[in-house]
Order: C-alpha cells, then structure tokens, then sequence
C-alpha cells in the first residue's frame, strides 16, 4: 500500500497515473475528501473530452450491485481505447470485496476502476488491501499534522494559480484548520476577487472568509502574545457577540495552539531559529514575532496557562459547572493576563 504523507508525494502519485496506464484497479482510502477528488481530476485526464459520455462512469457502492459492476466493466469500451469507472463509498462493498475479489480479474483488461472510499475501517480488510496491492494500487494518507497544514495551503493555492503571502496561509490555517475540502472551495471563490498579480493579500482573505480586519483569531493571538489586555478584552467582547463566525470551542483551541507553540520555543532555548521553525512548525516569517512573546513570559506561566485553556474550554463544553459563554473569553482573558 503506499501511504501519502506529504505534498510532494501527493503531487507524485498523482503524476504517475497517467504513466502507469497499465494498472486497472484503484483502491483510493480517505476521510479528506479533497484527496479523493484530486485522485478523481487526474484518472478523468485518461478519457478524452469526446469520449467521456461513453466511457466514463460515476457510480455509488450503495446503489449498484457489485455484480452489476463486474458485468458493466466487462464490456469494450464504445468509443476509443479506454473506459474508466469511479466508484464511490466502496466500503459498502466490503463484504463482496472478500467473497468475490477475483471477479474483479476478469474485467476488460480496456477498463479501470477507481474505488474511492471515505471509510478508514476498510483499510483493516487486509485480505482486500492485498488484492489491490498484488494486482492494481491501494492508496491511504497519514494524518496532517499542524505543522504540515502551511504547505498544503500552499500547494492548494498553486491549483489555483494563487500566490499566497505567509500572514494570508496563517490566517487560511486558523480558520479551516485541516480541512482541505474547505480551503480548496474557498479559493475558487478567491480567484473572483484576485488582483493583477494573482497575490492574495490580507483584505482578499477577509473579504472572502469573511474575517473582521481587526477582531479576527490572529489578533486575538498576536495581542495575547504582547500581553494587551484591554484589545485582548476587546476582540474577546467581539468574538462573544459572534459567536456563530467564533465558536468558543475554535477560538480556546486556537490559543491553546498559540500557547503550545510558545512552550515549544521556550523548551528550544538557545536553538537557531531554522531549528526551532522545524520543530514548532512555525513559518519562518512569524518566527520573530512568537519568540518576542515567549520572552513576556516563563515555562512555570506557559505551563499554568495551557492548564487554564483547558479548564475553560471545559466549561465552555459544561463539563465544569454552568457558565455563560458570553462572558468565558473576558474571564480567561483576566485569568491569563492578570
């Protein structure tokens, strides 16, 4: 099975499928919907634009049979030399995965099929996953991690021909985190409001995402960082009076993120900063900026604070008594900075 962990070995395996034309079946397993869709876009380049209403098919594991399947992909394909067929939520297969595999073999060796699943479970059927390996491709994707987060932005953005600023990927990062369906469907609506120069600046973000220019998360971090109360205060005041665009549950996980990273540099004392960004995952551009703020305080302080972060945010999910979530972010703003 190969296991993507990164950009450039995404952008590699998508490469190779137009070159291992070969290779017929395709097992494609994520729960990130946009690697299934990429995968997608790059098997439709095998087809022809004139060809693709004969010889390409979308269909759904819960709405075929699977014997359908093997006696539809069996037949030639009607116009030109390739058919390609995408099967999606294939783990509804999953039982006639295992009992009729090999029926699989005897297809037209003209088509090729593409299960695409969103199930994760069914990367433990290893006696499927064998079968895909042996005889065509099995394909599944790590975790990203936060400090991965920055260059799928980037890569995403390139797709659209979008060129990013370091502060614009942050502000991506905070607000969609991880989910790479949402950042991708964000930038086709960017590409209405792009520049001469295709650079996506600060106001583009906003506009699009639509941020507040001067009560947005990394505000609240940045004056956080220089220990501000009173904007700190402020911004909190507006995130509880938005709190449908500031979840409180994202913004307490967002700091408690900052502060992570603040602890992270503390423990690094003395290191280069090329060290540092490595292990923080902090791009280089803000490096100064959250090193500024982990000399405002102590390791004894960061530690207290991560502490208190948690604490709210169990009161914020009710865990720890009854609290009004109007009024959270202002206590922990005077617990942290008081």
């Amino acid at each position: 099975m190969i296991t993507i962990s990164n950009v450039g070995q995404f952008r590699m395996e998508l490469n190779k499928i137009l070159e291992e034309i070969d290779k017929r079946l395709f097992l494609i397993v994520s729960d990130e919907i946009y690697f299934l869709n990429s995968f997608v876009k790059s098997f439709k380049k095998i087809v022809p634009n004139e060809f693709k209403d004969f010889n390409e098919y979308t269909l759904f594991a819960d709405e075929i049979k699977f014997q359908d399947l093997i006696l539809k992909s069996s037949n030639f394909p009607l116009m030109g030399s390739k058919q390609v067929f995408f099967i999606k939520n294939s783990s509804k297969f999953s039982k006639d995965f295992e009992l009729h595999l090999s029926k699989l073999l005897s297809t037209n060796p003209n088509s090729i099929l593409v299960f695409l699943s969103s199930d994760t479970a069914l990367l433990k059927k290893k006696k499927i996953i064998n079968f895909f390996d042996n005889n065509g491709v099995s394909i599944s994707f790590k975790k990203i991690y936060e400090n991965q987060i920055s260059s799928w932005i980037v890569d995403i953005a390139r797709t659209h021909e979008i060129n990013l600023s370091p502060k614009s990927c942050y502000l991506i990062s905070e607000i969609c985190g991880n989910n790479l369906s949402l950042i991708d469907n964000e930038f086709s609506k960017l590409k209405l409001n792009l520049n001469s120069n295709n650079e996506v600046d600060e106001e583009v973000i906003l506009e699009t995402f639509g941020i507040n220019k001067e009560y947005n998360i990394f505000e609240l971090q940045n004056y956080y960082g220089k220990r501000e109360l009173k904007k700190v205060i402020e911004i909190s005041e507006y995130f509880s009076g938005n709190n449908k665009n500031y979840p409180i549950q994202l913004v307490l996980a967002s700091l408690y993120s900052y502060y992570q990273k603040i602890f992270q540099i503390q423990s690094l004392k003395n290191q280069s900063k090329s060290l540092i960004s490595k292990e923080t995952g902090i791009n280089p551009y803000f490096l100064d900026q959250f090193m500024f703020s982990a000399q405002k305080i102590n390791m004894k302080e960061s530690v207290r604070i991560l502490d208190t972060i948690k604490k709210f945010d169990l009161k914020s999910k009710g865990i720890e008594g009854i609290n009004d979530d109007s009024s959270l972010l202002k206590q922990l703003a005077l617990q942290i900075l008081t």
